[in-house]
């Protein structure tokens, strides 16, 4: 395994002076850049510049422009981690929510979960819990995956699997379109002209490639974040409802109350979830007004039960999605070869 576990960079990030307060425009950003109307597995639309940022949200260009510069000068763009899609490889994906012994030792149990087989990231939450997703052949029981991951040291306890789909796609990648893969996996915020030449083509043939390759979701670009470089924490809420009409109501009032916040967007793909299960993502002044968030969550109809959790890092482990892309066709068996090794 690479030295550098969260897809090269090293565990230990540099202390940053946290991005300037304008946390309302970063959320209006990402929201506008997903390719769906809230957060989701398959990431960020990349065709959308500055430009077309700045007029769906009808700004200035360079609002926006000084705003993206500023969340990678930050820290708080880490990079995009470019997916080929787990589909084509006849690849299912699993999540599981982690505890570590020592929450202050995660630095060092990180690295033990990338080892594990089909290891592609995850979130790194604030105290001992940590949400770790993998991509597994269908005949590979995750049971297999959370007993391994129960005996990394530094792992107290690992929770039942959440299943997710890739979305379907109706192509295979062809051996061009794998080099372009790994040439985006390596410079994801390169020019196509930069990319082309980095695969070989012409920059025509290269624009052609890549947008059908995103057309048909053949590939994904997920953005890496760190929140620690927010000086407002950003809260994960996860509820459980009675119907799932309460569901929809309560994230109607949260939106009017919390502009700041992003649902998880449900899919036909996506983690498995019932319609009485919701997730959202809501920015809070500061900590000492989380309190206030669950409590006017709690004041909310039709909740069963509520978890507020902290963001601290999105994390990737780039070795279970190399070895994908070295395979000269996309079939189940020769994935199942590399990622469960």
């Amino acid at each position: 395994m690479r030295s550098e576990a969260l897809h090269g960079r090293s565990m230990a990030s540099p202390v940053l002076p946290p991005l300037p307060r304008g946390t309302e425009l970063d959320v209006e950003i990402l929201r506008v850049m997903y390719a769906t109307p809230g957060v989701s597995i398959t990431g960020i639309d990349p065709r959308l510049n500055a430009s077309r940022v700045a007029q769906r949200l009808g700004i200035s260009r360079a609002r926006v422009a000084a705003r993206l510069r500023a969340w990678t000068e930050f820290g708080f763009l880490r990079r995009y981690d470019v997916w080929p899609n787990p589909y084509l490889f006849g690849l299912t994906g699993a999540t599981f929510d982690v505890r570590v012994a020592d929450p202050l030792g995660k630095d060092e149990v990180l690295p033990r979960i990338g080892l594990v087989p089909g290891a592609v990231g995850g979130i790194d939450l604030v105290g001992p819990w940590i949400a770790a997703t993998f991509v597994l052949p269908p005949d590979v029981a995750p049971a297999r995956t959370a007993s391994l991951l129960r005996g990394l040291r530094g792992v107290a306890e690992v929770g039942d699997a959440v299943p997710w789909t890739p979305p379907m796609s109706p192509r295979t990648l062809s051996p061009l379109e794998r080099r372009i893969v790994r040439v985006l996996r390596r410079f994801p915020t390169d020019s196509l002209a930069s990319v082309a030449r980095h695969v070989g083509v012409s920059t025509r043939t290269m624009t052609s490639r890549y947008g059908r390759l995103l057309d048909d979701r053949a590939v994904w670009f997920v953005p890496v974040l760190d929140f620690r470089a927010i000086a407002e924490p950003v809260i994960n809420l996860n509820l459980v409802f009675d119907t799932g009409a309460h569901r929809d109501a309560f994230a109607r009032a949260l939106r009017q109350l919390h502009p700041q916040s992003i649902p998880f967007y449900r899919t036909q793909f996506g983690p498995a979830l019932p319609d009485t299960v919701g997730s959202f993502f809501v920015v809070v002044p500061s900590a000492a007004r989380v309190e206030d968030l669950e409590t006017w969550v709690r004041s909310n109809p039709g909740i069963q039960s509520q978890e507020a959790l902290t963001m601290k890092r999105i994390f990737s482990f780039p070795e279970t999605l190399d070895r994908l892309l070295e395979l000269p066709a996309a079939t189940v068996s020769p994935a199942r070869r590399i990622v469960g090794r």
